[in-house]
């Protein structure tokens, strides 16, 4: 067996081009003690430490940059450790996903409601360190809102559990300073796992209620007219269940729809109030889910010619930039264009919530896009491309990769990573909070 084989796994970034000498050592731990024997070997040997789940992040964190590392896997940590039907959570290891979770509770009539599209490959803790969510985000929240607290190791093999309330340590004068700092979970989500490793949850999880849902189509003559109707259920409150739009799509995989286009699910007494200010369609249940099988499947096609790609994933359209899509995304189309990029898909979950690097809360559109690669450009030219959109998408009002955040270019977030870890230590994923973290990137696409 190669290093190759155990040491990648799946990694749904562009940047997979790993080099693979600086791989000093692969661990699957399946305890807590185990994770602090391979955090030793590491601090031992100078070694930073790379946490890795399922890998279906797109930042390209869970690839360690080109540090000398180990690389640390929660995949055998799937233990399911206490379940509290009354009091409304569980305990688990950081491997497990959240279709895996599921499985046990569903019966129980409880649910984790958290529901990324790669519910079925990402693992809680990976989830946590991306603030990750799904199409029920906007009624539900991302993970943050559905974690209680954490346990995690440190690089110097100390132990912390944060919480909403704040944190506590096996070390009390480590307490006492990020007591000081204010930490909370609000830190540990989005991080990355810069700041230590994760192993357990605490999880919150809610009975499931049956209720009669309807779903509906909603067709728009321009991309400002979708933003308006999102902005006005965001406004409203609308208990949309389920809302994903497709903004735009490729010739060849149309399938006969016109973007950009809204398909909602939502309780069968919110309808009459909803058709005030949206024109929608009622769907039957066969015709809903074959547009959300279309919406799904849309980033898995290809282009007659050509190949489509994630240049750059995912965008938050929010307060103006919503209201006003059509010039916003007509900056962005113009920006690929000049990288010679066609644009193939852009589709993504409406309404929905995400949080800024200083973690305020943002609503509105989740916007992933697809373009079709050009042939002949290098890594550095593509991840200057996709640097440029970072910077066109802060002019715009924008949010860039808001599930993912890319602390590495959130000036807030970095600035309170960076604080928190002079308290804390180096030692994980320390190439994220390099000055050099874009040449690394390049170098990997």
């Amino acid at each position: 067996m190669k290093l190759r084989d155990i040491a990648i796994g799946a990694n749904a970034s562009m940047y997979y081009r790993l080099n693979f000498k600086k791989i000093r050592g692969v661990y699957y731990p399946r305890t807590e003690t185990d994770v602090l024997a391979a955090i030793a070997f590491a601090r031992d040997n100078g070694y930073d430490v790379t946490p890795k789940g399922g890998g279906s992040g797109l930042s390209g964190a869970c690839t360690g940059g080109d540090t000398d590392r180990i690389m640390m896997s929660s995949l055998q940590m799937t233990e399911m450790l206490a379940i509290s039907k009354d009091i409304g959570y569980v305990d688990v290891q950081p491997g497990l996903t959240p279709d895996e979770i599921n499985a046990v509770l569903e019966p129980m009539g409880m649910k984790l409601f958290v529901a990324p599209s790669s519910r079925d490959i990402a693992t809680v803790g990976g989830i946590l360190s991306t603030d990750g969510g799904g199409n029920d985000t906007w009624v539900n929240g991302t993970m943050r809102d559905n974690t209680i607290k954490v346990r995690m190791v440190t690089y110097d093999g100390r132990k912390l559990t944060v919480s909403h309330e704040g944190v506590k340590s096996d070390d009390p004068d480590l307490e006492a300073e990020l007591t000081k700092k204010g930490m909370t979970i609000h830190d540990v989500a989005s991080s990355h796992g810069t700041l230590g490793f994760i192993t357990e949850l605490k999880l919150v999880i809610r009975p499931v209620v049956g209720e009669t849902l309807v779903g509906s189509l909603a067709e728009f003559p321009d991309y400002d007219t979708l933003g308006q109707a999102v902005d006005g259920m965001i406004k409203r409150e609308s208990p949309i269940r389920y809302g994903e739009t497709i903004v735009m799509a490729h010739p060849d995989v149309r399938e006969g729809f016109n973007p950009p286009l809204l398909i909602l699910q939502y309780p069968e007494e919110y309808e009459s109030e909803l058709k005030e200010f949206v024109d929608i369609k009622r769907l039957d249940t066969d015709e809903f889910e074959r547009l959300k099988d279309i919406r799904i499947k849309l980033p898995k096609r290809n282009p007659m010619e050509g190949v489509q790609f994630a240049l750059f994933e995912g965008y938050g359209f929010h307060e103006e930039s919503l209201r006003n899509m059509q010039h916003t995304l007509d900056e962005i189309d113009t920006l690929l264009k000049s990288h010679d990029l066609v644009p193939f898909g852009k589709y993504g979950h409406a309404p929905s919530k995400w949080y800024l690097g200083d973690n305020t809360a943002a609503y509105g559109i989740i916007m992933h896009s697809r373009e079709i690669r050009p042939e002949g450009k290098t890594g550095t030219e593509l991840l200057q491309t996709v640097l440029d959109i970072v910077e066109k998408c802060d002019s715009l009002g924008v949010t860039p990769k808001p599930e993912h955040k890319w602390p590495f270019d959130d000036e807030a977030k970095s600035s309170r990573l960076n604080e928190l870890r002079e308290v804390i230590g180096p030692g994980f994923n320390s190439f994220i909070l390099d000055e050099a973290c874009d040449d690394v990137l390049s170098s990997m696409v």
